[in-house]
């Protein structure tokens, strides 16, 4: 990784990966391995969650599937005895008929028998008056009403028959009856079991889907912070590589450089900014738009483009972990990788980054960490109200 890649990845970290309150505090070797030590912890603990959830998705997944299987036995149960309920109330349906034509065969017979016992009577009397007045032989009206009680004990026989017949036909529909009530009551017994494993079932799988959810959020932060991880470890390693080699050119120039364009300063180092309770870790110095912006001293250009909060932004390496940062201009004009000399125009004053009024906002860092830039500029460094 070349000095470049490691000063955006500081940017980057200083200002768009910390929380809002420490996105201006300044950053230090000692706060790197301090956040590596912290996404270690976090890492530990998501891995931990990570297998606590997983542990919890297999749990749900047998839950549902025990839950579908007793559902989908029930749903055979509920089947089976709705085939069931319909052959008794087929059954029903002829025992009613047999009632409704047994019950008119009762009636008929008894409306028969009492129009015999009508008849035998009236015969009886005529044939008794003929034998007094006819002197007819008295052994024929014996023998008629021997015939006739004969045919009304058949008829009394055939109705009683009958009037057994109805009761066994009414006992078998009462039976039917109560079979066919018991089955209702089980088929409502196992469609409750079957609405209960179903709402099991579907409660669990909206469980499952927030576990599933939070177990890819859980797995792409985890992602994330070892990728993160990877860059603090390469930040610092590469930060500890460059404070092995020293020039002392920048630090032997301290108090002597031009400020980077001519202007009033509105915002000085460590003052609160007018929103929350940030500080400044820089100058923000007023100027018209469009004046060039130049570097204050030798460098490499590690920086040139648009970043968020900083707007265009220009960052420059001045060796022994030194850099300069030049932001909110409106257009740079050194490539990244290119050497300046100082006082070499490297942008125009602008407004970008959300500033209320065009100017440059400038700072000074030494490994990472950031230092009153009024300190190494010359008293007369060409801004108004410079003095502290």
């Amino acid at each position: 990784m070349n000095i470049s890649s490691v000063l955006t990845l500081w940017v980057s970290l200083a200002v768009l990966m910390l929380p809002p309150a420490l996105a201006d505090e300044p950053q230090t070797l000692s706060d790197v391995e301090q956040q590596i030590l912290d996404t270690s912890k976090r890492l530990n603990e998501l891995d931990q969650d990570i297998a606590q959830s997983r542990a919890m998705k297999k749990k749900l997944l047998d839950a549902i599937k025990e839950a579908e299987s007793r559902v989908g036995e029930r749903e055979n149960r509920l089947q089976g005895l709705d085939r069931d309920i319909e052959r008794y109330s087929e059954t029903l349906q002829t025992l009613e008929s047999q009632v409704a034509t047994a019950t008119d065969d009762v009636a008929s017979q008894r409306q028969a028998l009492g129009q015999a016992l009508r008849d035998a009577q009236v015969i009886g009397q005529q044939n008794g008056l003929k034998v007094v007045l006819q002197h007819d032989d008295p052994a024929l009206a014996d023998r008629l009403s021997v015939y006739t009680d004969y045919v009304i004990a058949a008829q009394r026989q055939a109705i009683q028959q009958s009037v057994e017949q109805l009761k066994q036909i009414e006992l078998a529909r009462s039976e039917a009856l109560k079979d066919r009530n018991w089955l209702n009551y089980i088929k409502k017994k196992a469609s409750q079991q079957k609405n209960a494993y179903a709402s099991d079932a579907d409660q669990s799988q909206r469980s499952l889907g927030e576990v599933e959810a939070g177990l890819t959020e859980k797995t792409r932060t985890v992602a994330q912070l070892r990728a993160d991880q990877e860059r603090l470890q390469s930040l610092i390693e590469e930060l500890k590589a460059l404070q092995s080699s020293q020039s002392g050119y920048f630090a032997a120039g301290k108090g002597s450089y031009r400020a980077p364009v001519t202007g009033s300063i509105k915002a000085r180092f460590n003052e609160v900014k007018s929103v929350g309770k940030l500080r400044w870790s820089g100058l923000f110095i007023t100027s018209k738009e469009g004046l060039p912006v130049k570097a204050v001293a030798d460098g490499e250009v590690v920086y040139s483009n648009w970043l968020q909060g900083f707007g265009n932004l220009v960052i420059i390496d001045h060796g022994d972990n030194y850099t300069s940062l030049y932001g909110g201009n409106r257009d740079v004009t050194v490539p990244a990788g290119e050497w300046v000399e100082s006082g070499a125009t490297i942008a125009t004053v602008g407004d970008s980054g959300g500033q209320s009024s065009s100017g440059v906002y400038f700072e000074i860092r030494h490994n990472a960490q950031a230092e009153d830039p009024e300190d190494w500029l010359h008293p007369d460094s060409g801004l108004q109200s410079a003095s502290k």
